[in-house]
């Protein structure tokens, strides 16, 4: 059996559709209040729940200008919207506007919190999510955002500790957020080279969202890193029925076949991959898959008679 270890995975390297992913938990809803003296602020929620975020914007605005009863909550609200538009450094001060004014607001930590990650401001980020698990410690958010934050400064234990807890606190119904925490904790894994955790993991996203290319993808990048080589070759099979434009996963599914000794489906899945970057122009991608094709038939010759010419 041939052996072939650049799979391709990091995105820098070869245009691999997955990275690890923000997927915003932090966000909270609006919060109301009693409502029917402020119309200004009434109308703010309502064009937040529209997803209107320049109108609540603004309708916010005037109820901080006015200097009422309902400016700390019109700051909470209007860092949400900010944060929706990505106006972060408005939402960063806004949120901080409105702590200051209560300090037991878990939403506004929860949105400086993110808009301090998105800044790059990740020792306060991680502040904020503290903050809120101190007031509330079973607020599986906190923990999940806080394991975000993890990832990205290269703390994959600590990330996977965060998402365990988070997992351990969701005590919601929401099947969405729960496929997030363990993708998130599946990646975590990957980083960790606890290939066969990640395969689990990856395996309960599945189980709950049979469709999630990324997974698929993912799973099947570990699959070879364990030399399952038949697992790796029906994953990627998979990502391509789901996104048949996906040119890295035929080349993955090539390299796959290779190692499986499958030297016609091999040839046949880089041909579509330089087929299709050549329909995108995308010069780069073509010549790196021509090097990996001489690569391949450097591996081969003294196997097989290659067809390609």
């Amino acid at each position: 059996m041939l052996k072939m270890n650049y799979l391709v995975k990091d995105f820098l390297k070869f245009f691999v559709l997955i990275a690890a992913i923000l997927f915003c938990l932090g966000f909270s809803s609006p919060s109301s209040e009693n409502l029917s003296n402020s119309p200004d602020f009434s109308q703010g929620i309502r064009y937040l729940n529209e997803q209107n975020y320049q109108e609540a914007i603004l309708k916010f605005t005037q109820v901080i200008n006015d200097k009422n009863q309902w400016i700390a909550s019109a700051y909470s609200n209007r860092c949400l919207a900010y944060l929706q538009v990505n106006n972060n450094q408005a939402a960063k001060i806004d949120c901080e506007e409105a702590l200051e004014r209560n300090s037991e607001n878990i939403e506004a930590y929860l949105n400086k919190g993110l808009a301090d990650y998105r800044l790059e401001n990740y020792t306060q980020s991680l502040v904020a999510y503290q903050e809120v698990i101190k007031r509330h410690k079973h607020d599986y958010r906190a923990y999940y955002n806080q394991g975000l934050v993890h990832y990205k400064l290269g703390n994959y234990q600590q990330a996977l500790e965060s998402y365990n807890q988070a997992l351990e606190t969701n005590h919601e119904d929401s099947l969405e957020h729960k496929t997030w925490i363990y993708y998130d904790r599946a990646l975590a894994y990957l980083k960790l080279e606890n290939f066969s955790q990640a395969i689990a993991n990856f395996t309960h996203v599945l189980i709950l969202n049979p469709q999630d290319l990324q997974a698929y993808y993912q799973r099947g990048y570990a699959y070879q890193k364990l030399g399952n080589y038949q697992g790796a070759f029906r994953d990627f099979t998979e990502v391509i029925t789901l996104n048949p434009q996906l040119t890295s996963a035929y080349i993955n599914r090539g390299i796959i076949a290779g190692n499986l000794g499958f030297k016609e489906i091999a040839w046949e899945n880089f041909k579509i991959a330089l087929d299709q970057f050549q329909q995108q122009n995308n010069k780069i991608g073509y010549n790196r898959t021509l090097n990996l094709i001489r690569k391949f038939k450097q591996i081969t010759s003294n196997v097989y008679q290659t067809p390609i010419g």
